[in-house]
């Protein structure tokens, strides 16, 4: 009986020592305002695994602080900044708003400039042997982050076709996403608003007009402008893969709910840590010293508001003094003036979710990033959103039809208004009610986000081909008409079309009692025969009773009903006869 005692620990054994350590290549080249270190955690728990990494980032400060091993760390800079490009001015220091479809022209130019930023940075030039090395090693999954549809490093990885390729979306579904993916299109332009617009999940039909003039101009852009100038940086069939496989951040309590390929795995929360760290003892002790709570603040660009973006929080914190405020003034020229409510630090995400993750913190003044609005709904704090750039403007809104709290506009922005919106999300118990439940929404799922993007990352190391089916490269075969049906609406199209003209006409000979080609016909005026001169021998006529006797039968044969024969020709003589005599 012995033997079968260690029955269960040799099984245990065994199944440790089937799993085969992979070796990953993860590429992450997009720019500071895309977050490129939330995917951070997806590396460290496969390293956590026994995996082997190779990552190339441009996230700030992701290497580890001590040695690990089984983990490569390369940094590139990335120091493209589409905010002081298009949407900040320096002199005089103000925020630039912007058109939507312009916008939509912004969005795909940060393709370009994110690209252009990694490629032609002296770091990169720097480090390209040792990387060139590195990267002609033998990977068994390679990660990619497309949160902007490209990958720009693609080109130095030699046989990536392949491998295995998963990429990561920090953003929204997109057409371009589903593109790489080689997925059917299923994003429906009349019920989803575009990803960078402001529309209303309700669409009116102006806003359908514009939404489908963003989805369907965008590929133009990209055909004639983009494409033709990524073409001059790196070759285009690397810098577009092709993926099995997408881990995108959304969630239906924050984004649409909509048919996703099954290509595409919904991984909302994938940053977010199980547990919060503890606070320093500093800001812990400043938490308990006052009554209403706490409120955090991350706004950079608050002083470019119209020049009252500082005075505005100036002014909402001595409104509030038995509120605590913790602002996070990383990116800010100037301190703010010293209060005793106020505690300002230089926070990074990590330190932001355990300040969101107190008990105290009773509101969340923010941009619209999709991570932010994440970290509120996931501990359950409204929001003061003020939106300034792109996929804000859509977060913003959802936040909006949803009640997870209160949006702001850059040209409402004042220092009564900012008091107005904290004081809302304070006292207003209805934001409460519906943050509870988009938490619990949030929160409830089978497996967390992190597991399931682990689970899907190993299953394509062990069955590559497992995936294979979700591509759906018949569907992009398809030219605009065959994949929108307008080449079957059209034979429907043509017989309706051809049945109304069918009962128009109908109804207006019932109601006229002709039928309109017979009126055209009666609208033509007849001529006038011409009388036949007489010979010289012959004896004079009376011209004058001639011309009239012609006019009254011309007169008598337009004047006959339908259906109705003409004179013959015998009376037409007899009548002329009579003239005669």
């Amino acid at each position: 009986m012995k033997p079968f005692c260690l029955l269960p620990l040799l099984v245990l054994l065994g199944s440790f020592c089937s799993l085969e350590t992979a070796n990953i290549l993860c590429l992450v080249t997009t720019a500071k305002h895309s977050n490129p270190g939330w995917s951070r955690p997806l590396f460290d728990a496969l390293l956590a695994k026994g995996h082997t990494l190779l990552v190339v980032s441009t996230a700030p400060n992701p290497e580890p602080k001590k040695q690990v091993d089984g983990f490569l760390y390369h940094h590139l800079r990335n120091d493209y900044d589409v905010m002081k490009k298009y949407f900040l001015l320096e002199k005089p220091r103000e925020y630039m708003d912007m058109a939507t479809l312009n916008q939509l022209v912004v969005w795909n130019e940060v393709l370009v400039g994110s690209c252009r930023s990694v490629l032609f940075s002296d770091t990169l030039s720097s480090k390209m042997p040792e990387l060139t090395a590195r990267l002609c090693s033998e990977f068994d999954l390679i990660i990619t982050d497309v949160t902007q549809g490209i990958e720009c490093l693609m080109d130095f990885v030699n046989g990536w076709r392949s491998k295995p390729v998963l990429g990561l979306s920090a953003g929204k579904l997109t057409p371009g996403l589903l593109s790489l993916l080689q997925a059917e299109n299923t994003i429906n332009a009349a019920r989803i608003p575009h990803y960078i617009s402001p529309f209303p999940q309700k669409m009116g039909f102006w806003n359908r007009l514009h939404n489908h003039i963003m989805y369907y101009t965008e590929p133009l852009i990209r055909l004639m402008a983009t494409r033709l100038v990524l073409s001059n940086i790196t070759k285009m069939e690397n810098i577009f893969p092709t993926l099995q496989l997408v881990l995108l951040n959304t969630h239906p309590t924050l984004d649409y709910v909509q048919n996703l390929p099954p290509g595409v795995i919904e991984v909302a929360g994938l940053h977010i840590k199980s547990k919060p760290s503890p606070l320093p003892k500093y800001i812990r002790q400043f938490t308990e010293m006052f009554i209403d709570g706490i409120v955090y603040i991350n706004m950079p660009y608050i002083q470019y508001m119209n020049g009252q973006g500082l005075e505005a929080m100036d002014t909402m914190i001595s409104d509030n003094p038995s509120c605590g405020f913790i602002w996070n003034v990383e990116q800010l020229d100037q301190l703010p003036a010293e209060k005793p409510n106020l505690l300002a630090l230089h926070v990074d995400q990590s330190l932001q979710q355990d300040i969101l993750a107190m008990q105290y913190v009773k509101g969340f003044l923010n941009h619209g990033d999709s991570f932010s609005l994440q970290e509120a709904i996931h501990n359950a704090v409204p929001v003061v959103v003020l939106p300034l750039k792109l996929e804000e403007f859509n977060n913003a809104q959802r936040v909006k039809e949803r009640n997870l709290g209160v949006v702001l506009q850059a040209n409402e922005l004042n220092q009564k208004s900012l008091s107005a919106a904290l004081k809302r999300i304070l006292n207003e118990v209805h934001f409460a009610s519906a943050l509870y439940q988009a938490q619990l929404k949030f929160r409830t799922r089978p497996i967390s986000p992190l597991e399931l993007a682990v689970w899907h990352a190993e299953q394509l190391i062990a069955e590559p081909q497992f995936f294979k089916n979700f591509a759906q490269t018949e569907a992009l075969a398809q030219n605009f008409f065959v994949a929108n049906s307008l080449d079957v609406l059209a034979a429907p199209f043509l017989v309706l079309l051809a049945a109304v003209v069918a009962l128009g006409n109908f109804v207006f000979v019932l109601f006229t009692g002709r039928s309109k080609d017979q009126l055209s016909n009666e609208e033509v005026p007849k001529k006038r025969k011409k009388s036949k001169k007489c010979s010289k021998n012959s004896s004079p006529m009376n011209t004058t009773l001639n011309l009239d006797v012609t006019d009254i039968t011309e007169d008598l044969n337009e004047e006959l009903l339908e259906g109705e024969e003409q004179l013959p020709r015998g009376e037409e003589k007899l009548l002329e006869e009579k003239k005669v005599d």
